[in-house]
């Protein structure tokens, strides 16, 4: 419903905050809801359930159900079981690649013209000003 009144995640985190309600925790290491178990986690946010919640890490890797030879299987982020995804060396391969996507995002957040940052990035011909197209 608020994708319909043209709300976006900001909008929703400002209605959040100015109700007292606040973000939830998770949205500090997660980039969607609150399921512990998404299929569509990233593996940064694996990491951070491994690191903020063992139990539920451990809930997780419990379900996964690799074939015989170990490769095949079920395994919740895609090819990958989450025993190998905690290794200590294959941990800090994720957060470095997340971090460089993240400052890869960032920049090219940092090259929207205002039209954009507003939301509007195909205005009508001639609608706003020479400073919205910045």
């Amino acid at each position: 419903p608020f994708k319909d009144d043209g709300l976006i995640k900001d909008d929703i985190f400002r209605i959040l905050e100015e109700s007292g309600v606040g973000i939830p925790e998770y949205y500090k290491w997660r980039s969607r809801s609150g399921c512990y178990f998404c299929f569509y986690q990233r593996k940064a946010e694996w990491v951070g359930l491994m690191q903020r919640h063992p139990d539920l890490f451990e809930a997780a890797k419990a379900y996964e159900k690799p074939n015989p030879d170990g490769v095949t299987g079920y395994f919740w982020s895609q090819d990958e079981p989450l025993t190998d995804l905690e290794r200590p060396e294959r941990v800090q391969d994720i957060l470095v690649k997340a971090a460089a996507a993240e400052a890869r995002q960032a920049q090219s957040r940092a090259n929207l013209t205002l039209m954009q940052v507003l939301g509007d990035d195909e205005p009508d011909e001639g609608e706003g000003c020479a400073m919205c197209h910045i």
